[in-house]
């Protein structure tokens, strides 16, 4: 074996053992993880194949080994499809997998069948492995991620393995006839530092994708509240600062809605249907409000709307036919069944009132003239009276 090449072929075998370790331990630390342990697997069976190729080059490529390290080498290739597809679960993910099934076992089968035809063996499962990264490559088409330069360069990597995998099948295929050596050691080289290029992206890159997605999840989290999945307190105001920031939106109405005697709903009936009904008047109120406005859950039975663009009597018609749409709905709960309304308050931005603790402020008052007034209608800030609505 010429020197160039075992330095390569220690090197691979080294960096694979080491980023197999690294991903083992990831998987450890990440609370059991599958993806880590798939990818562990995969490095270990890369550096597992790279040794038996070793060991049967020196046996004069010794037929078995040389069949068993084309088979290692494949499931590594599968293995990283397979953390791959824990990782994404995107809504491709079954059709990919099942499709990934099918070519490891064809290409199993075609290992299998070639190794008894001398050097075939390894042009059939460079070939099959090249597929396997274009299948792998297949998660990363066309998707939209916030953190798209990671996954641009992911797929680069594969695209650019792939491809030297393929030039590497087809000339072992041409070796078979013709015997030449020359051609079949560089692309083995080429082939090796691809690879290597490979796992150390997918070391670097999948761990700190792995984290970036965490993050996101629980901002997201934090700012979804958990039963009626509307903004949360925090999120919501800060929606609110930005929107009330934009000069290119000339005025905002704001909607403080309060449930009308939810506690007694709480007291007579239980928690678990007065949660329904918060989650019912959540779900009314996103149906019927415009795509453009912002609602969030301020806590309690107290929601909040916030309607950029939109003047004190388009809030006004919302308003009721929110407070109409809500009165109609029957809550059940096993045997009980309610219904409810709801008082609704409002405030409009002015050249004047432009700050979000003025317009709170101002929506809170006018709620609380609703609920003086007997609940069940609407308030605007500058109308003493209310919207009685039909």
């Amino acid at each position: 074996m010429a020197l160039p090449i075992a330095t390569s072929v220690a090197t691979a075998f080294i960096v694979n053992l080491l980023v197999c370790i690294y991903f083992y331990a990831m998987y450890k630390k990440q609370n059991g993880h599958c993806s880590y342990l798939h990818w562990s697997r995969s490095c270990g069976l890369f550096a597992s194949g790279i040794l038996l190729c070793v060991v049967a080059h020196q046996y004069n490529n010794f037929q078995v080994l040389n069949a068993l390290s084309c088979f290692l080498l494949y499931g590594s290739t599968y293995g990283l499809f397979f953390g791959l597809n824990l990782f994404e679960l995107t809504r491709h993910s079954s059709k990919l997998f099942q499709k990934a099934q099918i070519l490891f076992f064809a290409g199993a089968g075609a290992i299998l069948i070639t190794s008894f035809y001398g050097q075939l063996v390894n042009a059939v499962a460079s070939v099959f492995m090249a597929i396997m990264f274009l299948v792998t490559e297949g998660y990363f088409h066309d998707r939209k991620s916030p953190y798209q330069t990671a996954y641009n360069a992911m797929r680069a990597v594969l695209l650019l393995h792939s491809f030297i995998m393929f030039l590497q099948g087809a000339v072992l295929f041409a070796k078979t006839f013709s015997g030449h050596d020359n051609a079949t050691n560089q692309l083995f080289e080429a082939a090796l530092l691809s690879h290597l290029i490979l796992v150390i992206v997918t070391a670097l890159l999948l761990p700190v994708l792995h984290l970036l997605r965490q993050r996101r999840y629980w901002r997201e989290k934090a700012d979804t509240d958990d039963l009626t999945l509307l903004l949360s307190r925090r999120a919501f105001i800060q929606r609110a600062y930005l929107s009330l920031a934009d000069r290119n939106i000339p005025s905002h109405s704001l909607l403080m809605v309060d449930i009308d005697h939810f506690k007694n709903i709480n007291d007579k009936y239980g928690h678990p249907l007065g949660d329904k009904v918060l989650k019912q008047v959540a779900s009314v109120m996103t149906k019927v409000i415009r795509q453009s406005d912002i609602i969030g859950r301020l806590g309690g039975e107290e929601f909040v709307i916030l309607m950029p663009g939109a003047s004190s009597d388009e809030a006004l018609r919302v308003a009721e036919r929110l407070r109409h749409a809500i009165s109609k709905v029957v809550i059940t709960e096993h045997s009980e069944s309610v219904t409810t309304t709801v008082s609704i308050g409002i405030s409009a931005s002015s050249e004047l009132l432009d700050t979000w603790d003025l317009l709170l402020e101002n929506a809170d008052q006018a709620l609380y003239n609703a609920k003086r007034q007997g609940r069940n209608m609407v308030c605007k800030f500058d109308s003493p009276q209310p919207f009685l609505g039909t």
